[in-house]
């Protein structure tokens, strides 16, 4: 399902982030070696990257 993002609320953009960051602590817990903090930016970048390509493909 492919949605655009240009009309979510601040609200919906609070809870995806903190969605991905409940991810990204989930994913930490199990890795052997803990994301870095610039590890943990670069996974919200790219996950920001791919919500914004969705967006353009809308």
């Amino acid at each position: 399902m492919n949605e655009s993002t240009d009309n979510w609320s601040d609200e919906r953009v609070q809870a995806e982030l903190e969605a991905v960051l409940a991810d990204l602590q989930t994913l930490e817990e199990h890795l052997a070696e803990p994301l870095t903090l610039a590890d943990a930016i670069a996974e919200l970048e790219t996950t920001r990257a791919m919500y914004e390509h969705t967006a353009v493909e809308v």
